[in-house]
C-alpha cells in the first residue's frame, strides 16, 4: 500500500512539474512590425499611495526590424492646489530615439540606440501676506491682511540628448521590466542658461507590453 501512494505521489509531482514547464517559444523577443508600450515611473515608497509620482511618462516603441526599433516618449503633468496661496506648476516632455537590439536570449531582449528629448515646466503667480520685522502681517488701511501677489517662475526649456543601453526582461508573454543606463547632455534655459554632461542608471521603474 505504501509502495502504492509513493507511486500516485510520484506521478503527480510529475503530472505537476510538466503543467509549469515553460514553452520556450511563448516568451518570444520583439519582431518586425511589433509595437510596445511601456510606462514609466517612480514608484511612491513613503507609506502614501502607490506609484502615486505625476511624472509618468509613457513610451510608445515601433519595431521596423527584428533588430530595430524607433521610440517616441511623452510626459504631461499640471497641478493645481486649488487655493491661490499655492502656485499651480506643469510640466511637459518629448522625446525620440532609435534602438538597436542585440541577440540577447529567449526571455532577456538587450539593446543600444540614441535619441533626444525637449521638456517645458514652470509655476503660476500665487498669493501671499508678508510679516513685518516682528513677525506680524502686515494690514491694509481698513485693518485687512495685505495680500501681495507674487509672479510665478519664468518658463523653463531644456534640451538633451543622450546615448542608452538597456535590457527588458519579459516575467510573463509580451509583458516586460527593464532597466536602462545612459549617458549625455543636458541644456536648460530660463533666466540662465545651464550646461550639464553625465550619466546613471534611470531610477524611473519601467513597464511595457506588446501589441
Amino acid at each position: 500500500m505504501k509502495n502504492f501512494l509513493l507511486f500516485i505521489a510520484l506521478v503527480s509531482f510529475s503530472f505537476a512539474s510538466a503543467q509549469i514547464t515553460t514553452n520556450a517559444g511563448t516568451f518570444n523577443k520583439p519582431s518586425e512590425g511589433e509595437t510596445a508600450f511601456e510606462f514609466q515611473f517612480m514608484p511612491n515608497l513613503d507609506g502614501n499611495a502607490m506609484f502615486a509620482d505625476s511624472n509618468m511618462t509613457v513610451m510608445m516603441r515601433r519595431f521596423s526590424s527584428d533588430t530595430k526599433a524607433v521610440r517616441w516618449s511623452a510626459m504631461l503633468n499640471y497641478k493645481n492646489a486649488g487655493n491661490d496661496a499655492t502656485a499651480n506648476t506643469y510640466g511637459l516632455g518629448l522625446g525620440y530615439g532609435i534602438e538597436n537590439h542585440f541577440s540577447g536570449a529567449e526571455r532577456l531582449s538587450t539593446y543600444w540606440g540614441y535619441g533626444g528629448s525637449l521638456s517645458l515646466s514652470g509655476s503660476g503667480d500665487y498669493e501671499t501676506s508678508l510679516e513685518d520685522e516682528d513677525g506680524f502681517p502686515i494690514l491694509n488701511d481698513d485693518g485687512t491682511v495685505a495680500i501681495f501677489e507674487i509672479d510665478g517662475d519664468d518658463p523653463k526649456i531644456g534640451l538633451g540628448a543622450n546615448v542608452f543601453l538597456g535590457a527588458d526582461y519579459y516575467i510573463m508573454p509580451k509583458v516586460y521590466v527593464g532597466v536602462e543606463m545612459m549617458y549625455g547632455v543636458t541644456i536648460n534655459a530660463q533666466d540662465d542658461t545651464s550646461f550639464g554632461l553625465g550619466g546613471g542608471v534611470s531610477g524611473m521603474m519601467r513597464v511595457g507590453f506588446r501589441l
